[in-house]
């Protein structure tokens, strides 16, 4: 099995390096970077599509326009940390490690945990793993689901992965 996840395109807020709310749109660049991956997709032997219920992941997908009849699965576990409060917070106002880190230990009110995040993605991923073991996935996410995704196959050494938009990670799945 492959498992091929790509976090959504460019917004305006994340451009800006600014906590974005849950429905913040594609900006230009967004659309863009979609529109050009999709070309690369339709190249691709994809099986299911798994993608995030949050508008910004689906215009992504939309744009990738993808010729094929792939069936599509909107999942809630793969939608973006809960960010509480800290909607609309510039990233230079926190300290990142704890922020995004795995076993902070700095508690940050009204937030989701990465703690929290890390067991739903878990169980998503363990659940995709029994049942599509012959098949090849294209989880269209968001980058605190794409960190929890490289920590369950990778561990929780490199905690601040910075996952670009519109980038393919693939991951061979035994």
């Amino acid at each position: 099995m492959k498992l091929y996840v790509i976090r959504h395109g460019e917004t305006d807020m994340g451009k800006d390096r600014i906590i974005a709310t849950e429905e913040e749109p594609l900006n230009n660049t967004g659309i863009e970077q979609a529109i050009n991956l999709g070309i690369k997709l339709n190249n691709m032997n994809i099986d299911l599509i798994y993608c995030s219920p949050i508008q910004r992941a689906k215009h992504t997908l939309k744009l990738f326009d993808l010729n094929k009849n792939i069936p599509i699965i909107i999942d809630e576990r793969i939608k973006e940390r809960d960010m509480g409060i800290y909607e609309k917070v510039p990233f230079d106002h926190l300290n990142l490690k704890d922020f995004w880190g795995i076993n902070s230990e700095i508690d940050y009110p009204e937030l989701e945990s990465m703690k929290s995040v890390y067991k739903r993605v878990s169980e998503f991923l363990n659940e995709v793993k029994d049942k599509y073991r012959d098949k090849n996935i294209l989880v269209v996410t968001h980058g605190g689901v794409s960190k929890a995704i490289y920590w369950y196959f990778n561990g929780f050494d490199h905690s601040l992965l910075n996952c670009e938009n519109c980038k393919i990670y693939e991951y061979n799945v035994n």
